[in-house]
Order: structure tokens, then sequence, then C-alpha cells
């Protein structure tokens, strides 16, 4: 590896990131008197955040198109709940309850981009919008009732196959949605609509498409983290990722995505994946109130929108 390389990774968003991560490993390893870094809380804690993780991917593909979906935990709910009730009910496998799962939350992924499309407003609006349907109708129809009793399959678990379900099924979405966004011409496009869709209408990028895409499979990975989720748990809820939506928006802003859109990496939310989860486990073992992430993450996102207005309206200064 040359010098010039070398600047380069050392002046990346990235290498910043890993660089924060470090010195928080370090730092809650001395004030935790070495709890942070034993095996065990190392395992609990991939095991734990790995559902969002799954999630946090499929986020990461709507902002680089430009758009923000905050109902992809409604989505994963619907998902969850649905694959729990044929397993208790008809039994099945793991791979009948994941096509499930993906099928359901592609199809409501699919009604979040044909509104984005369709209706012209913001991003943000429309999902805050189904996000509300979607809860509001399930539990009407559920009545709010959580799942339990599933089949000995599913129920019958040891640690090191939670580890294998939760942290491979990660580690398997990331190269797969890394090979998307590099390798495919689906990836480009993304890119080039989050960039700037009016020139990627001239240049022929269908528009419709790259949305059905990309919320489709923002879906498809919400069901699949609230599947992990529930593999976990033992149980489904329709409130079951309720209220968790920041923590993940807040793994891909902390990953170098621009909310604007047209930038964004796999290998970056991967960073801000590991970076929420030390700054949520940390603050346990240290002993602060869970209140003071909540005030770090909000900050951290309101910040990312500040700078990203501030980017927009610098660029308009220029075109002018």
């Amino acid at each position: 590896m040359n010098n010039k390389a070398v600047k380069k990774i050392s002046k990346s968003y990235e290498f910043m990131v890993l660089c924060v991560i470090v010195v928080l490993i370090i730092g809650l390893a001395a004030a935790t008197k070495g709890k942070s870094i034993q095996l065990g809380n190392i395992l609990d804690l991939m095991t734990n955040y790995s559902a969002y993780g799954v999630i946090a991917v499929g986020c990461l593909f709507v902002i680089i198109s430009g758009g923000i979906d905050i109902s992809f935990m409604a989505v994963g709910a619907v998902a969850q709940y649905l694959s729990a009730l044929y397993m208790i009910h008809r039994g099945g496998n793991f791979v009948m309850i994941y096509l499930i799962a993906i099928v359901t939350g592609t199809l409501l992924g699919f009604i979040n981009a044909v509104l984005v499309n369709r209706l012209k407003a913001p991003t943000l609006i429309i999902t805050i919008g189904t996000m509300n349907v979607i809860y509001g109708v399930m539990m009407k129809v559920t009545s709010g009732v959580r799942l339990h009793g599933f089949p000995e399959w599913f129920s019958k678990k040891v640690e090191s196959s939670l580890f294998a379900v939760s942290v491979g099924t990660l580690a398997a979405v990331m190269v797969i949605a890394w090979f998307i966004l590099k390798k495919t011409k689906m990836g480009r496009r993304v890119y080039a609509v989050g960039g700037n869709m009016e020139a990627a209408k001239r240049c022929g990028i269908s528009v419709l498409q790259v949305h059905m895409f990309v919320y489709g499979f923002a879906g498809a990975m919400a069901a699949i983290g609230a599947l992990i989720n529930c593999y976990l748990s033992q149980q489904a809820s329709i409130e079951a990722l309720y209220g968790n939506e920041m923590d993940v928006l807040a793994m891909v802003v902390l990953g170098g995505v621009s909310l604007s859109g047209g930038k964004g990496s796999v290998s970056g939310t991967l960073l801000g994946i590991i970076l929420v989860a030390l700054l949520s486990n940390g603050m346990i073992l240290v002993g602060v109130s869970s209140y003071w992430k909540d005030l770090v993450i909000g900050s951290v996102i309101l910040i990312s929108f500040c700078v990203t207005g501030w980017r927009m309206i610098s660029a308009k200064r220029r075109e002018g």
C-alpha cells in the first residue's frame, strides 16, 4: 500500500469513526474494570444488536436513494407477527417463516415506494403516516396480544445457535448489500437517483423502479431483523420493535451516509452499528441513565439534518 492510499484512508470518515470506536472500547474497558471486553459481554452485544443491524442495512438503501423511511419497525412487526402465527398453527421450518416474513416486508415496502413516487411528498411524512396506519390497524386486529408457544425447532435454542442465527444473518445481509451497491447496475442507479434525481431521469433511469427496489429491500430487511428479534425473545408482538427507530437511523447516520442521498456505504453502516451498540452497552455497564443515550442519539441525528440542510443551501447558492 503506497503513501497516497494510506493518506486517503486516514482522511476518510470511516477511519475517523473507527478511531472513535477504538478510543471508546479502551475508555469503557477502563471505566468498567474490564467487564465491557469480557467474551460473554462481547458475544451478547453482537447477538442482541444483529437484528437492528440487519434493519439498518435496509434503511441505508433508502437514504442513499434520497429518502427516509421511518416505518421499517412497523413493517418488521407485521412480518414477525404473521410468521409467528404460521409457526404456531402450521409448524413449518426456518426457510418457510423467513420466506413469509420477507414477502410480507417486501410487499409493505412496495406500498411505501408507490406512495413516495406518486405523491411527491417528503418521504419522512409519508412513512410516518404508513407507520401509524400499520400500527393502528394491527393493534385493532390483534388487540395487542403477544404470541408464545412456538414449535420446538424454533424455541429449542442454545447460545451457539443464537449467535449463529443472528450474527450469521447480519454477515450474509451485509455481503449481499455490498455486492448490490458496488457490483450491480441497480446499485449504481440507487446512488444516481439519490445524487441527482432529475439527472438520473434524463439518463433513462426509472425512478419508480429504484424506489420499488430500495423500499422493498428495506421492508425485507426489517422483516428479517424482526424475525431474529422474535427468535431471541421467543415472543412476537406488534410493539416488539416500537420505539427503536431512532437507534437504527443513528446507526446509518453515524456510518457516514448523506441524508440528502447519493452517499453511503455498507462498511460505514457496520461501524455505525458497532458505535451505537458500544454506546448503549457502555452506558448500562457504567450505570448511566438510558435517557442520556437517547440524548446522544437525538443530537447526532439533529446535527446530521443541520449539516445536510447547510450543504443543500450552500449548493443552491453556488448554482445561483
